[in-house]
Order: structure tokens, then sequence, then C-alpha cells
């Protein structure tokens, strides 16, 4: 599946710069999409909101499947939106999806060991290397970001280091959001070597200004009526189910098991990509100055 995800992605990509390199480009070829701009407040689904900084773009859920798909990404349905930059000369998107586990216990917070989980990890990925071609295999080297949990907020959040077998860096970075039954994912997808520059703008620029509506808080959570999940901050970090599995096989299991579905390929999306979303808005643009006319 890994394997997959990563040749659907990079085909993707290699399809998006075709499509803008031919003269159909000049057909409308392209997918047609609601971009909403900067300035105003989003729903991000339906338990939470986002103050979409002017700077943005947001797409809706039904908007981010049409993307996702076009430029080969795998949609699983649990998709809430989708940011992206407005300035064409930045290679970046944010992907937030939810998944209702129930409601997750934040007791471990202190309990938390980083090495035991990096040890994990690492077994977990050898274990899981021996099934694949060396060409589709990664090599986890560290923290990108060693796992850390807000209270005040309930995010959660860690990174892995990893490398293909060419050497080429491959991070996984995570933000997750408690929420009264289960948690928000949030997904930046961009360049490694623009990681860190665009961390700091998820940091000031969205994480700040993204909220969970009354009713889905953490806080909201009814122990009489609520379901509660396995596992906790430990097994999130781990994959979820794969906690689960862990306990009949180990944690070493864990880590391969993650890599079916929570470890992605950071990748910088083409700057004709870009090029197409800013005509796109400045033909919107047109359309409706001349509709006011």
């Amino acid at each position: 599946m890994m394997k997959t995800k990563m040749i659907k992605m990079m085909m993707g990509l290699l399809g998006v710069m075709l499509l803008l390199a031919s003269p159909a480009y000049a057909t409308e070829v392209m997918p047609e999409v609601n971009w909403v701009e900067g300035g105003t407040t989003v729903d991000v689904g339906e338990l939470s909101t986002l103050q979409l900084d002017e700077s943005l773009l947001f797409l809706n859920k039904p908007d981010t499947k049409i993307i996702q798909e076009y430029i080969g990404n795998h949609w699983y349905g649990t998709e809430l939106g989708s940011v992206f930059p407005a300035d064409e000369n930045q290679n970046w998107f944010v992907l937030f999806e939810y998944e209702e586990v129930g409601h997750i216990s934040d007791k471990d917070k202190d309990k938390i060991d980083k090495k035991k989980l990096l040890k994990s990890y690492k077994e977990g990925t050898e274990e899981s290397n021996k099934e694949l071609a060396e060409e589709d295999r990664l090599y986890v080297t560290g923290w990108h970001t060693e796992p850390y949990y807000n209270e005040a907020d309930r995010t959660l959040i860690w990174a892995l280091a990893a490398e293909d077998s060419a050497g080429s860096p491959v991070i996984n970075y995570n933000v997750r959001t408690l929420t009264r039954s289960g948690y928000v994912s949030t997904l930046l997808v961009t360049d490694p070597e623009r990681l860190d520059e665009d961390i700091n703008m998820l940091n000031t620029l969205i994480l700040p200004n993204y909220s969970i509506k009354e009713g889905f808080r953490y806080g909201d959570f009814d122990a009489a009526t609520d379901k509660v999940s396995e596992f906790g901050l430990t097994g999130l970090i781990l994959g979820g189910a794969g906690l689960i599995a862990a306990k009949k096989a180990g944690l070493l299991v864990a880590g391969a098991l993650l890599l079916k579905k929570f470890w992605f390929l950071v990748i910088a999306l083409p700057v004709a990509l870009w090029s197409w979303i800013k005509r796109r808005r400045e033909g919107s643009k047109d359309s409706t100055l001349e509709d006011s006319n």
C-alpha cells in the first residue's frame, strides 16, 4: 500500500505538470473548485472552524476531494478540508482529517517514553522492510520533533525523520487535536527542504486560528453516553489501532502497521499547480466583476 500511494502521488504530480504544459490547458481541462479566499472564517467539517488568514486559500471537503484525486492522492473519506497558500511561489498544503475513535484519555501525558517509541518505530520499519523491495524501503533515522502534548489546546505533535533507499529525506509531521469523540489530524505536505519554514507558518497562521466547536470539544465528553477509545496518547503516536495489535505481538508490530496509513510522503507540488491556482482565482474575480457590471 505504501508503494502504491507513493507511485500514485508521483504519477499524479507528473500528470498535473504535463497537463499544464499542454495545449489542452487553454480549453479548461482543470477541475472546477470553489477557492475560498482569506479574511473570513470557514467551517472545517461540522466540528471545527478556521479563521482564514488573508494569505491563505481554503477548500471544503467536496472540493478537497476533487483536487486530491486530481493530483493523484488517495481519498480516505475522513478528510474535512484543505488549506493552500495564495502566493504561487509557496508550494505546500495542509489537509485536515477526522477519526471518530472514541474519547482519548490524556492521563499518560507525562509518561510518553520517547526513546521506547523511537525504538518501536525503527524496529517496526525494519521488520516491514523485509517484505519490501530495496527501492521501496524506509529507514527511520530519529525524531525531527520529539512528541509533546499541549494540554491547553489538547494538541499532540510529533515528527519522525526517515530516509528512502536512495537517502532522500522523508518526514512524517503529525498534529493531532483531541475532540469529544476522537481526533483531528492536521497534515502538512511540503518540500523537506522547506519543512521548518512551513512548520513555522503552520504554527503561526493556521493552528492558533483553528478551533473545535462547542459540543465537539474535548471537555464536552460525557462519560455516561460517549464511547471511550481503547488507547491513549502513546497509542495515538503509535498509530491508534496499531497499539491494540501490539498488545498481542509487541511494540514491533505498531511501527509496521503505522506505515500502512499514517506515513505520508512529504513532497513539493509543482510550481505549475500554483500558477494554475492563481490564474483560476484571477479568472473567477474577472467573471465576478463582469457580472456586477
